[in-house]
């Protein structure tokens, strides 16, 4: 009875001894996760959504306001005996806004020193000469008038030779900054050569007149001035294509946008190229309420580390057709900030200076030549330049540093030189040539620029540091 007692009492003391064991595993336990808890870092707000970087869809239903040039100058275009290609794209214009939205409504107009509506199916007699018979307008070509009667809410059609009466394209490229640029809307070129036989009045400053026969395989310029939202826009040009404008050869488009890609550069996707001393960790560790944001990268850079680099080749397949042609350098404009505490649930992200002089970066888009398939990125972090371990955040933003006019718009330009000499010589005049052009479509560009520069991506790192 004694040993079984000391059985007992061994036993016993064993699994007192266990379960205080057990007790203070446990304790020490708690103890470790509360500590862990508190140790636990807070985490950066997710950037925020850009609604402007990502092209607008397509509108529904779309109200469409034509205005036809019935100036003489339009009246070489309805040749008889042929048919020209701008009699060919007259039906097309409506048709066009019946087949690419449903429920699409159209309005028409003529337009010279004062502009005219056309009821019911008139504007089909565009095609005829008697339509630029009209004194009452076929003097002079006010397309600002037109501009000052555009709605911002419709896509507008301007049909014109672009010879404005006092060669004022100055005023007129004011008018569309002021109006449609500066409200984020866009302007589409449809440069078409079509076949023609007439006078060509407003020729130069001095409103020069001369005489002009198309000979086969060459055509005087006519242009589809269109206004309103890019997609919008860069829609009709493609229902036009498909309605028979794909049989002109002679064409070209422009658009004139603040969008240059049609969706945000898949960074978060792309696979790393090369990566020393940094390594790349899931979003949600350095991040609050971010799950499928493409523009994303995060990063850690281990205790101890001095330089780490990094570089990817991003995949560039969003360019929009018919766009500003730009060159493969690109600026690259960074921010900096670090996550600050300051006791909320998440971090303050706080610019900090020393951050961005820590962090250097290079983009440049491949091929050489536009249109471009990737963006090489390559990046730099000095760790020793940043102020202690944290969070620290960095956008990218990408724009061209040189943009070019398509080279069809400079052999399409007819020069105050060219003018002067034919005035000399005017049998010598060349009529597949617009006056002015260049400059027109110089201004509109520069308009863009300045007022709303267009970006070719924006990406964000952000990269924890322990020390």
């Amino acid at each position: 009875m004694i040993k079984k007692a000391v059985n007992n009492q061994t036993s016993f003391g064993w699994r007192s001894r266990s379960t205080v064991a057990f007790a203070l595993w446990g304790c020490l336990l708690l103890a470790i996760a509360t500590g862990f808890s508190a140790c636990v870092r807070k985490r950066s707000p997710a950037p925020p959504r850009d609604p402007l970087g990502t092209l607008e869809p397509v509108s529904e239903g779309l109200q469409v306001d034509l205005f036809f040039d019935a100036t003489l100058s339009m009246k070489g275009f309805v040749t008889p005996h042929t048919t020209t290609s701008y009699q060919l794209l007259v039906p097309m214009l409506e048709r066009g806004v019946i087949e690419g939205w449903k429920g699409g409504k159209v309005t028409f107009n003529k337009f010279g020193d004062d502009i005219a509506p056309l009821p019911g199916r008139s504007y089909l007699d565009a095609v005829r000469e008697a339509f630029y018979e009209d004194s009452r307008l076929n003097r002079r070509t006010l397309i600002e008038r037109v501009i000052d009667r555009a709605s911002t809410n419709d896509l507008t059609v301007i049909i014109t030779d672009l010879f404005q009466t006092n060669a004022d394209i100055n005023q007129l490229s004011e008018k569309l900054k002021q109006k449609f640029i500066a409200n984020n809307l866009s302007i589409g070129i449809y440069a078409i050569r079509s076949q023609f036989g007439g006078a060509v009045y407003d020729v130069g400053p001095n409103a020069y007149s001369f005489l002009y026969l198309s000979k086969p395989n060459e055509g005087r310029p006519f242009y589809l001035l269109i206004l309103g939202r890019h997609s919008d826009i860069a829609h009709y040009f493609s229902v036009l294509d498909d309605g028979g404008l794909n049989a002109v050869v002679e064409k070209h488009r422009l658009i004139f946008s603040r969008y240059l890609t049609a969706r945000p550069m898949a960074f978060a996707s792309t696979k790393l190229k090369t990566a020393d001393k940094i390594s790349e960790i899931s979003p949600s560790n350095l991040l609050t309420g971010v799950s499928d944001d493409a523009r994303i990268k995060t990063f850690k850079i281990t205790k101890g580390k001095t330089i780490a680099k990094f570089s990817a080749d991003i995949p560039y397949d969003s360019q929009l057709n018919d766009v500003m042609e730009y060159r493969s350098d690109l600026a690259a404009e960074v921010a900096a900030w670090k996550g600050e505490d300051k006791g909320g649930k998440e971090l303050v992200e706080v610019e900090n200076a020393q951050a961005l002089k820590a962090f250097q970066v290079d983009v440049t888009l491949t091929p050489d030549q536009f249109p471009f398939s990737k963006a090489q990125l390559q990046a730099n972090v000095n760790v020793t330049d940043l102020p202690g371990a944290g969070i620290y955040g960095y956008r990218i933003l990408m724009r061209p540093n040189h943009y070019v006019l398509h080279e069809w718009v400079r052999n399409w330009n007819m020069s105050d030189d060219e003018v002067a000499r034919w005035h000399r010589a005017p049998k010598e005049f060349d009529g597949t040539k617009t006056y002015n052009l260049e400059n027109f479509l110089d201004t509109l560009q520069g308009a863009v620029l300045s007022t709303s520069p267009p970006k070719v991506g924006e990406i964000y790192c952000y990269i924890q540091v322990d020390k």
